[in-house]
């Protein structure tokens, strides 16, 4: 990834981040799961952002998010 990508995903992330913090707290419901969940979506974002369209990427990383969130409420509904 070029340094302006890097940029663009740094002030990204840096703008968008409160607000997806409270969009992830209303899927877990806990402070510190709604941060551990924006981590992991940012975390996964910046891997794809070279190939992102860049209109709307808090849309690919609300989507993100959820889709984190259901695979830990399946993996958590299964019986052992």
């Amino acid at each position: 990834m070029d340094d302006k990508a890097r940029a663009r995903f740094g002030d990204f992330a840096q703008n968008r981040t409160a607000a997806l913090i409270r969009a992830a707290y209303l899927l877990t419901g806990d402070q510190h799961a709604a941060e551990d969940l924006v981590q992991s979506a940012l975390a996964k974002t910046y891997a794809r952002w070279p190939t992102l369209r860049h209109e709307d990427p808090e849309g690919y990383v609300r989507a993100v998010m959820y889709r984190e969130r259901v695979s830990w409420w399946r993996r958590r509904g299964r019986p052992r």
